[in-house]
C-alpha cells in the first residue's frame, strides 16, 4: 500500500481514499514541507470557482454544460471530481450533499456501461474527447469516491460497476497504445489511461490494457534532442496540450528521472496554457493545465515550482466575474472548464489522489 502525504488539517486518508499498488501501476508520496503548498491566491481563486459550480448544479444533483442545461454524464463527473479536490466526499465535508446528489444521479446514468452501453449522445466532450469521454470521466469520479460513501454495499455495488467500466475501457485500447480516434488523440488516449491508473489504485486488476504500449506511443511522437512531443493529427506542432498530455503519462510512469522526461519537462517550464490559440483558450487547455500540475508535481523540482505560480495567475486573469471559466473554442462548456480550473489550482492540496503516479 502506497504511503500518504500527511496533513494536519486535511489528508487523503481521512477522507477514506485509499491507494493500493496494482500491477498496472503504485503510487507514492513523500511529505510536503509547506504547510498549505497551494498558495493564497490560488486558493481564493478556486474558492470562487466552487461557488459558482455550486450554484448551477441542476435540481436532480447533475450538471450540465453550463446553468440550466440538461445533466450530462462528463461534465457531472468531472465538477464531482473538482468538490472532492476542494474537500468533500458522499458522506462528509463542506458540500457532501451536492456530491451525494451527483453519485446518486450518476449510479443509474453509468449502469451497464460493460455491456457496451453507450453514455450520453453527441455531447461536446465527446465531439471533442471521443465518444467514451464520459465513461472516462465517471471510472475517474468513481475510482476517487470508492471507499468514501457511508454505506458500504453501496460501496461494494459501485466497485462491481467499476470493474465493468474498466473492462471496457481496457477493450478499447489498440495495438499501437492509444485509444479511440478523436479531435483530440493524445488527450483522448491520456485520459483513458489516467482512468485505468487510478482505477488501479482501487484494488481491481487491469488485466487487459498495457500502459507500456501507452508509454511506447508517446515514445514515438517525441522529439528526443528537443523534448517536444509532436502529435501528426496537428502538423507536428509545438502545442501546449499535447506536451502536458506527454508529460503526465511519462512522469506518472516513473519515467521522471529519464533525460526524456527531463526535457520534455522543461519545455512545460516554459510554455503557457493558452499559447496554442493566442490567448483564447479552450476546454482543452484547461484539462492540459491540469495534466501539467499533476506531472510537475510529482517531481516537485524547479520546473514545478517555476509552472505553478505562473499557471495560478493566468487562471486568475482569465476567470469571469462570477468565477467561473468558459472556452473560447473547441470545448466551450463552462462548466467542465471551471472544474479543471479549481483542480489545478488546487492540486498541491493533493485531496484527489488521481495527482499522484
Amino acid at each position: 500500500m502506497s504511503k500518504h502525504r500527511t496533513r494536519t488539517v486535511r489528508s487523503v486518508a481521512a477522507l477514506g481514499l485509499t491507494l493500493v499498488a496494482t500491477g498496472f501501476g503504485a503510487f507514492s508520496g513523500s511529505s510536503v514541507a509547506n504547510p498549505d503548498p497551494v498558495t493564497p491566491l490560488a486558493r481564493t481563486t478556486a474558492e470562487d470557482g466552487i461557488r459558482w459550480l455550486l450554484a448551477v448544479q441542476n435540481h436532480d444533483g447533475s450538471w450540465g454544460r453550463d446553468k440550466n442545461l440538461p445533466g450530462e454524464v462528463g461534465n457531472t463527473a468531472v465538477v464531482a471530481l473538482a468538490l472532492m479536490a476542494h474537500g468533500s466526499t458522499p458522506s462528509r465535508g463542506p458540500h457532501w450533499r451536492a456530491v451525494r446528489a451527483a453519485v446518486d444521479w450518476l449510479r443509474p446514468h453509468t449502469r451497464g456501461y460493460g455491456s457496451n452501453r453507450r453514455l450520453d449522445s453527441e455531447t461536446l466532450l465527446q465531439r471533442k474527447l471521443g465518444a467514451h469521454a464520459p465513461l472516462y470521466f465517471s471510472t475517474l469520479f468513481y475510482a476517487q469516491v470508492l471507499g468514501s460513501n457511508a454505506d458500504r454495499h453501496e460501496d461494494e455495488i459501485m466497485r462491481q460497476d467499476l470493474k465493468a467500466m474498466i473492462a471496457h475501457i481496457s477493450s478499447l485500447q489498440r495495438e499501437d497504445g492509444q485509444w479511440e480516434t478523436s479531435y483530440e488523440p493524445m488527450l483522448t488516449t491520456i485520459t483513458a489511461w489516467l482512468a485505468l491508473k487510478q482505477a488501479s489504485s482501487t484494488g481491481i486488476a487491469i488485466d487487459q490494457a498495457s500502459p507500456k504500449k501507452v508509454v511506447e506511443y508517446l515514445m514515438r511522437c517525441l522529439e528526443k534532442p528537443t523534448g517536444i512531443f509532436r502529435e501528426a493529427k496537428w502538423g507536428n506542432r509545438e502545442r501546449f496540450v499535447t506536451q502536458s498530455g506527454g508529460v503526465r503519462v511519462l512522469h506518472g510512469e516513473n519515467l521522471g528521472h529519464t533525460k526524456e522526461a527531463k526535457k520534455a519537462a522543461n519545455v512545460i517550464a516554459k510554455m503557457r496554457f493558452d499559447q496554442d490559440v493566442g490567448g483564447r483558450q479552450g476546454g482543452e487547455e484547461f484539462l492540459g493545465a491540469l495534466f501539467a500540475v499533476q506531472a510537475l508535481l510529482i517531481e516537485r523540482d524547479a520546473n514545478y515550482f517555476n509552472w505553478y505560480p505562473r499557471i495560478v495567475k493566468a487562471l486568475k486573469r482569465c476567470q469571469d466575474a462570477n468565477g467561473s471559466w468558459v472556452g473560447h473554442h473547441c470545448i466551450t462548456d463552462r462548466v467542465f472548464c471551471t472544474s479543471c480550473a479549481v483542480m489545478t489550482l488546487l492540486t498541491p492540496d493533493k485531496l484527489v489522489p488521481m495527482s499522484e503516479r
